[in-house]
């Protein structure tokens, strides 16, 4: 793509591209579309503006795009996360309903030997 120079024939002066914001894509479409409008006013070749323009455009429609995909995996990997914390705490707890149900059947087992009469006779 050709780049795009400023002269003072695009209406743009040296000390008038100090004063503008390039600093973000749509601020930098602003700037090209206003350059585009006074080209097409006096008449130059509009070429190069147009393909900037469609640049800009294809690469925030492509930028959008990435966010989307970059959302999607995020929310995807955090309903992978919630559901693993959850199966793990499942687990845990299934572990220790078994653990606590042995003790008590052993802590029953004993205190009924304890509790049984040796040694009657009848």
């Amino acid at each position: 793509m050709e780049q795009l120079q400023f002269k003072p024939s695009n209406g743009l002066h040296p000390e008038q591209l100090q004063n503008i914001d390039f600093s973000t894509p749509d601020a930098r479409k602003e700037q090209l579309e206003i350059l585009l409008c006074q080209k097409v006013q006096k008449g130059d070749d509009t070429s190069s503006c147009i393909q900037a323009l469609q640049y800009l455009t294809w690469k925030e429609r492509t930028s959008d795009q990435l966010q989307k995909v970059w959302t999607e995996a995020i929310k995807e990997r955090s309903v992978f996360n919630a559901i693993h914390w959850v199966i793990i705490t499942a687990f845990a707890i299934l572990g220790m309903i078994a653990f606590f149900n042995g003790v008590f059947k052993s802590a029953q087992g004993s205190q009924a030997v304890i509790n049984s009469p040796f040694g009657q006779q009848r």
